[in-house]
C-alpha cells in the first residue's frame, strides 16, 4: 500500500493535559468502557467572521453533511466525540496565487473518559482524531512576511515501506496512504489530477541559489556548489538530501535516487489544477487524516485496545463514505 508522508502529516498526536478538582482519577475498567457509548461535545464554529455570508452557507451545508456521516455511523464507545468546524480563510489564499478556494475543516476528536467518583467523565484530552479538510493548503505554502525560497513552498516527501515511488493520481480521484504508525491519509482529487506538481532539479538549485544571493552574508563557497550542480541538472524530479561535499564546512543540499531512504521530493502547487470559475466554497480537493496517539500511551490509558477498535471503525466509516464525499469534488 502506497504510503503518504507530508511533513504536515508528519505532525505528532497533540495530547493536552486537563484538571480536575475535588475528585480522584481512577481510570475506567474495561466494563465501564464498555457501558459508554454515543456521548457527542459540540464546539461552536470557529473563524466565521472572516468567510462572505455566501460562502459560508456553502461551506456550512458540507460541514454537517460530513458531520451526519459520522454520527450516522459511529458510536463513540468509552470517549466522547468532540466534533467542531473550522472556517478560517487561512492567508495562503491570498499570498499564494497559484492554489484557489476557501479552505475549512471539520476535526472528529477521540476524547478521553475518567471515571471520576464512579462517574464518567470526558476530558479535554485526546487520544486522536479524524480530520476532513477541504482545499487543504499544502505544507509550507507561503504567508505573509516570508522570506523567498523553497522553505515557504509546498513541499513534501513520499514514501512506500520497502520502496519508494512517486505519487501518481488516478482515474478515480480516490487515493489511500497508510503510515507505519496507523494514520491514514486519503486525498481525493479531481480525475487523473493532483493539486500539486513535483519540483525539478533545475527549479529546486534557482531557487536555493536566489536564497543564497539574498542573504547579508552568504558562504561563496556553497553558491559555487550550488552552482556547478545546476551546471549538471535536468528537468527531471529532485530526489534531495543532506550531504558533506569536501571542502564545505557546513552540510547541503545534494540530489540522489528516489531509492535513497533519505530523500526528499519536493512539491509545488499545481494551479493548472484549480477552475477558478467556481465559487471559493467549492471543495476543489479534500484531504481526509485520521490519527491517534501511539500504543504505549493508549496502553497507558487503561483502555488501549479498545481505544485501537474506535479508530478502525471511524477508518470503516470513512472508507464507506469515500465514494460520497468524493462526489463533492468538482
Amino acid at each position: 500500500m502506497t504510503i503518504l508522508r507530508l511533513v504536515v502529516l508528519l505532525a505528532a498526536v497533540t495530547v493536552s493535559n486537563a484538571s480536575v478538582t475535588s475528585a480522584q482519577r481512577v481510570y475506567c475498567d474495561a466494563s465501564m468502557f464498555n457501558t459508554v457509548t454515543n456521548m457527542w461535545r459540540e464546539q461552536p464554529d470557529e473563524n466565521t467572521s472572516q468567510v462572505p455570508a455566501g460562502d459560508l452557507a456553502a461551506e456550512r451545508s458540507i460541514m454537517q453533511r460530513v458531520k451526519q456521516m459520522f454520527q450516522s455511523a459511529f458510536v463513540p464507545t468509552g470517549a466522547a466525540g468532540l466534533v467542531s468546524a473550522n472556517y478560517n480563510i487561512l492567508p495562503h489564499a491570498v499570498t499564494n496565487t497559484s492554489r484557489y478556494g476557501n479552505t475549512y475543516s471539520f476535526t472528529l476528536s477521540h476524547q478521553k473518559i475518567e471515571c471520576l467518583n464512579d462517574k464518567p467523565v470526558p476530558l479535554d484530552v485526546s487520544y486522536g482524531n479524524v480530520t476532513v479538510h477541504v482545499n487543504s493548503h499544502l505544507i509550507g505554502e507561503a504567508e505573509a512576511g516570508d522570506a523567498a525560497g523553497f522553505s515557504v513552498l509546498p513541499r513534501g516527501y513520499y514514501q512506500l515501506k520497502d520502496a519508494t515511488v512517486l505519487p501518481r493520481a488516478n482515474a478515480e480521484g480516490i487515493q489511500e496512504f497508510n503510515f507505519r504508525d496507523g494514520t491514514t491519509v486519503w486525498w481525493l482529487t479531481k480525475s487523473e489530477r493532483l493539486p500539486f506538481r513535483l519540483v525539478t532539479q533545475r527549479e529546486f538549485l534557482n531557487k536555493q541559489i536566489e536564497i543564497l544571493r539574498a542573504t547579508s552574508a552568504f558562504d561563496a563557497a556553497v553558491l559555487a556548489h550550488y552552482k556547478r550542480l545546476l551546471s549538471e541538472a535536468t528537468d527531471d524530479v529532485a530526489y534531495v538530501t543532506q550531504a558533506r561535499v569536501p571542502g564545505l564546512t557546513q552540510a547541503v543540499h545534494a540530489f540522489t535516487s528516489l531509492q535513497d531512504p533519505s530523500n526528499r521530493i519536493y512539491v509545488t502547487v499545481n494551479g493548472d489544477y484549480y477552475d477558478r470559475s467556481l465559487p471559493k466554497s467549492t471543495p476543489q480537493h479534500i484531504l481526509i487524516r485520521l490519527r491517534h496517539a501511539d500504543m504505549a500511551l493508549l496502553n497507558r490509558s487503561g483502555n488501549g485496545p479498545r481505544h485501537l477498535e474506535s479508530f478502525q471503525q471511524l477508518r470503516e466509516v470513512v472508507r464507506a463514505n469515500l465514494p460520497d464525499l468524493r462526489s463533492m469534488v468538482r
